[in-house]
């Protein structure tokens, strides 16, 4: 947007569903926030400067947990502040074998497993999905495939990582549902109908579908949902990986605005 209209609209929305999440992308991105309360919401509004570029970024948290609620926040957010971009990072579970403990996933495709028919007990995921555009991963893809991208992230990390971890990024389908998922015989169930997918949140759809639906055929709100991997959803959880996660997601979302 132009300078005056600062104030007004913003480049880029971020929504995060932890206030951990938005603290690292904070301190990644190095923006000074001020709050502002638009129509019963507060926000967080800053300036990126890149060079001679300025980035207007306005960052939210979910006040509750779930795809509803990222539906809902995504969606005010983006009929208030117009931007041309929604990010959301974070954390997921991923699918053991298909991907690693800290790597980074960027959703190309989301979908919902909780919703479609319950037959013996077993749900039949509809898995109505919203996809990025070719053009749009092909963009995201040019910039993560240099070999130096995702070693830079890592090195930049200020905190402990185990010797040998090695982060790598995946492109793929992320599902997505209201529920947290410790049931890695549930997580064989959504790859039987997914052979693809990478990870599981509860929130991605939601603003993936949000920026869809505020989009028209004159102005496309781009979705960049990118989280880190934390867990198998298979009930072994802890927070060992949650603070990379949360940096390195912010680290790609910074790296990608720039």
């Amino acid at each position: 947007p132009q300078t005056a209209d600062v104030d007004r609209f913003a480049d880029v929305v971020l929504i995060t569903g932890l206030t951990q999440e938005l603290e690292w992308f904070s301190r990644t991105i190095g923006v000074q926030f001020e709050r502002t309360a638009r129509q019963g919401t507060s926000y967080l509004r800053g300036i990126h400067r890149d060079g001679d570029r300025q980035i207007s970024i306005v960052a939210v948290r979910q006040l509750d947990k779930g795809l509803t609620s990222a539906a809902v926040t995504a969606t005010k957010a983006i009929c208030i502040w117009q931007p041309s971009v929604v990010v959301m990072t974070g954390i997921c579970a991923g699918v053991e074998h298909s991907v690693a403990l800290g790597d980074l996933v960027v959703a190309v495709q989301c979908f919902e497993h909780a919703s479609g028919q319950l037959v013996d007990g077993e749900i039949l995921p509809l898995q109505n999905r919203i996809a990025l555009q070719s053009w749009f991963v092909d963009y995201l893809r040019s910039i993560s495939d240099s070999p130096e991208f995702a070693p830079t992230i890592q090195s930049a990390y200020p905190g402990e990582l185990p010797e040998d971890f090695a982060m790598r990024i995946h492109y793929g389908p992320m599902a997505c549902g209201p529920l947290v998922v410790k049931d890695p015989k549930y997580m064989t169930t959504l790859r039987a109908h997914e052979h693809s997918l990478l990870a599981l949140d509860m929130e991605s759809y939601g603003v993936a579908l949000a920026a869809a639906m505020c989009s028209t055929p004159a102005r496309t709100v781009h979705a960049v949902i990118v989280k880190g991997v934390v867990d198998y959803a298979d009930g072994a959880k802890n927070d060992d990986w949650h603070d990379y996660a949360a940096y390195a997601s912010a680290a790609f979302a910074r790296a990608i605005l720039e």
